[in-house]
């Protein structure tokens, strides 16, 4: 049984491992099959010119010598001979995938002795006819030919080792022969030595290409077995990271699910709680809770530009409001830090840009959040204008920030620093919001850069853009603005000189008072609106209110008082008797519009939260617990009539079978998601002829999953967690 076992292991082994009679393997490129199949394969078309030229020169000297008299019978059989060797060698040509795949060791023997059959072949005629017409010129032309088949013949058969020596000795040796014993004169003993040191030659010649041939392709080999190797070790390591990756991913949404269920709670308690004491706890644990979430966010889009996994998709947005959003939903953070956030806003900054607008707001939220954490005094401002490089126009932002701790050359080393490359003795999770930002702006081809003088940082960047020619707006101010009169007291300078402009621009009447001066005067104040920029410390801001309070009785009654200060600052307000309009800073133009408007026409700055939706029916797919009771406690005070459920297939069967006019949708349930789910909803509604609004819940809203969101079917988005104002807008949208 061992025996047997042996001889089938035997003749198990490769075809190739045991070789031919004519080839040994001595390097290890010798012993790769594909290898060998490429040069066999190669070989074997350049071997077929020269069969077929020996053809062609036997033709021509043949007919040359059937001058002198009719060509002898034997002359025949070597044409006959040439021919058949011409056609064989075609022959393994065409049938080489077929005839190899039987055994490349019996192919390349095969191959190798037709090239000795037919190098004899054409010797031994070549012999014959000189035997018979040695001084005829003619059959210089025949040996000139064979020495030159001998010179390519060597590089063809030099790859099969010893093949090339028995290749020129069939070749070689009868002329030789011939030159030497047949002929004997000095010439042609001379010619007949000249053989026989090109036939050494041509083989010690053979054996130095063959072995550097060899050498080449076993490095070759080698290098791309290792390169094999690293490439399948790169692989591995991306289907590591990409587990990895996906596991932090999924830890992280796990966390930031009740995270932002515990936020929006706090939300629903501090609109419903009137205890300042209170409130103001809320607040903290609130903006704890954001806090949180934006450091979990960050820590996302640290992995994701790490590793690449997103790039900036371009779409036409409007950017002023972009910007101006974002910079108003950092306020409460500067003010929590009692720093003051104001902004310059350059007129000749385009509206509507082509970018990224997700992908923009989130870079420069993460800017500004880095300079309010840095920022240890003064006032925060973020300057914002337009300007050309080889023209290209480029988005210019400054922000500037006082910090006396800072050098330039830390924020340069941090703007500078590549994700993927951390320092192992320098602590940097202080700069983890300034580098992810930074990445972020450089994926959008932007340039970031530092500035020092004394305490003042500035972080200035640079982002080309693409101003689209969609340039028209619908903020028209000056319809409703024009011609009215705006007193603007106690304002920083940068945030006076930003609303000053504003104003002017709609076309009103600005003036600029200190509050201190107001109230050495004794004259009424007339102006339609007149507007109060209250100090982040809330023992300032309370002596501020006082003097207002006292400054009452001198406001026109077609006055309108307005004040600007923070959302936190909302509790010094309780004890305010005369009508105001409360504008949370810093704030959009857009927003501070819509606030003016409202003063004019009476509106009560509570309108919001005691708006109804009686008969209003909502369906609410949620799988947490958690946010199923926060939206219902938000929905509850409006009248709406609210139904919840835990997955798509029971958000489907209730959507089927009942009558709701809007449908709040998880994109990520147990089951059945909300992204299939609303697939399904939509494909039933092609015959049934209804349409009901569908809202994708997300707690982050990115571009890709607005485009999934859409192509499912649903109709709007609402970030997690929700905010009581945004749900107002959401059902008055859709229901309205």
């Amino acid at each position: 049984m061992a025996q047997d076992t042996g001889i089938v292991a035997l003749f198990s082994l490769s075809d190739d491992v045991r070789m031919s009679f004519f080839f040994r393997p001595r390097h290890k490129a010798q012993k790769d099959r594909a290898n060998l199949k490429r040069i066999d394969q190669t070989l074997s078309r350049q071997g077929l010119p020269s069969a077929l030229l020996h053809f062609v020169l036997f033709i021509i000297i043949e007919w040359h010598l059937l001058q002198n008299g009719p060509a002898p019978k034997l002359v025949y059989i070597f044409g006959l001979l040439l021919v058949v060797m011409a056609a064989w060698r075609f022959v393994m040509i065409a049938q080489f995938e077929s005839w190899y795949a039987k055994g490349p060791a019996h192919w390349r023997d095969v191959f190798i002795l037709s090239g000795f059959l037919h190098a004899g072949t054409w010797s031994v005629y070549l012999v014959y006819r000189l035997t018979q017409s040695h001084d005829d010129p003619i059959m210089m032309l025949g040996i000139l030919y064979t020495s030159a088949i001998a010179a390519g013949g060597t590089f063809v058969y030099s790859l099969y080792g010893r093949t090339v020596s028995i290749y020129l000795l069939m070749l070689l040796a009868p002329l030789s022969i011939y030159f030497l014993f047949l002929e004997k004169n000095v010439v042609n003993l001379i010619i007949g030595l000249g053989f026989i040191a090109m036939y050494l030659y041509l083989v010690s010649t053979a054996r130095r290409v063959s072995e550097l041939v060899w050498s080449f392709l076993t490095s070759n080999h080698e290098l791309k077995l290792r390169l094999t190797a690293l490439e399948q070790s790169r692989e591995a390591t991306t289907v590591q990271n990409s587990s990895n990756r996906r596991f932090i991913q999924q830890l992280l949404q796990r966390v930031k699910t009740p995270m932002s269920g515990l936020v929006g709670v706090l939300g629903m308690l501090s609109v419903k709680d009137t205890d300042i004491e209170n409130q103001g706890m809320l607040g903290i644990a609130r903006r704890s809770g954001f806090s949180m979430l934006d450091l979990i966010t960050d820590f996302e889009a640290f992995i994701e530009q790490r590793d690449q996994t997103r790039v900036p998709e371009s779409m036409v947005f409007n950017l002023r409001k972009t910007l101006e959003h974002a910079l108003a939903d950092m306020g409460p953070k500067a003010h929590e830090n009692g720093r003051e956030l104001s902004y310059l806003y350059h007129p000749d900054v385009p509206e509507r840009i082509e970018a990224d607008p997700q992908w923009l707001s989130n870079a420069f939220r993460r800017l500004l959040d880095f300079t309010l954490d840095m920022a240890d005094a003064g006032e925060i401002t973020v300057k914002i204008a337009v300007g050309s490089e080889f023209g290209q126009d480029c988005l210019l932002i400054s922000f500037y920030f006082i910090n006396s701790d800072l050098e330039q050359g830390d924020l340069t080393s941090a703007l500078d620093r590549q994700m993927d490359i951390l320092p192992e003795n320098e602590d940097v999770a202080d700069q983890l919001t300034l580098m992810v930002a930074a990445a972020q702006f450089k994926a959008m081809n932007a340039t970031l850069s530092a500035q020092q003088k004394g305490d003042l940082q500035k972080i200035s960047v640079r982002l080309p853009i693409t101003t689209t020619t969609q340039q028209a707006s619908s903020f028209r101010p000056t319809k409703f603005m024009a011609g009215k009169s705006m007193l603007l007291v106690d304002l920083s300078p940068q945030t006076e000189r930003s609303l000053a402009a504003e104003f002017m621009s709609w076309n009103m009447e600005v003036a600029v008072w200190t509050l201190d001066r107001l109230f050495e005067q004794t004259d009424s104040i007339d102006s339609d609106f007149v507007l109060f920029n209250l100090s982040v410390d809330d023992q300032f801001a309370q002596a501020q209110l006082e003097k207002i309070q006292h400054l009452a009785g001198r406001f026109g009654q077609q006055s309108h008082l307005i004040l600007y200060a923070s959302e936190l600052q909302h509790r010094l307000f309780n004890d305010i008797e005369i009508p105001y309009t409360f504008i949370e800073k810093p704030v959009a133009r857009d927003q501070l519009l819509s606030a003016l408007r409202n003063a004019l026409e009476q509106i009560d700055e509570h309108t919001q939260s005691s708006t109804r939706f009686d008969n209003t029916r909502i369906l609410i797919a949620e799988d947490k617990l958690l946010n199923q009771k926060m939206i219902l406690k938000m929905l509850e005070p409006m009248g709406v009539s609210a139904t919840t459920c835990s997955n798509g297939l029971e958000a489907i069967e209730l959507a089927n079978t009942d009558n709701f006019d809007l449908l709040l949708m998880d994109c990520y349930m147990p089951r059945m998601d909300g992204m299939e789910a609303t697939r399904l909803i939509r494909r039933a509604e092609l015959t049934s002829g209804r349409h009901i609004p569908i809202v994708a819940m997300t707690s982050e809203q990115t571009p890709l999953i607005e485009r999934e969101c859409l192509t499912a079917g649903m109709d709007d988005f609402i970030t997690k967690p929700l905010k009581h104002e945004e749900l107002i807008e959401l059902i008055q949208r859709w229901t309205a």
